[in-house]
């Protein structure tokens, strides 16, 4: 497999430019800031819930890679959820399967008998 060629991108989060090296899409890239951008939000939002105020601005290059690894771990739990679901799903499949298709509508042998 060829690997995809890294071009310089320049991109902004939160305001500050970075300059990185992608081969990825600058629609996907964008997608991706804005993703990030909402992550430190709500990590703004945290943070002035828990101590009454918003983080201080001073140490912003440990913000963002705090913001990076809440985002990889959110990542992390959505991508743990959906193999779940895909396996409750599989499961859900077998057991149909199993499940006769002409059901009969004789009465089941459970019932049988005298009920009163």
């Amino acid at each position: 497999m060829k690997a995809k060629k890294l071009h310089p991108t320049r991109i902004e989060v939160l305001g500050r430019a970075l300059e990185i090296r992608s081969a990825v899409p600058e629609a996907e890239l964008h997608q991706a800031v804005r993703a990030l951008e909402a992550t430190f939000q709500d990590m703004d939002a945290a943070c002035a819930v828990e101590w009454g105020h918003a983080r201080p601005a001073a140490d912003s290059s440990s913000w963002l890679i705090l913001g990076a690894l809440n985002l990889a771990h959110r990542v992390a739990r959505l991508e743990r959820e959906a193999t779940q679901h895909t396996q409750d799903l599989e499961q859900t499949l077998k057991l149909l399967e199993a499940v006769p298709d002409d059901i009969s509508t004789r009465p089941s042998p459970l019932f049988e008998g005298d009920l009163s």
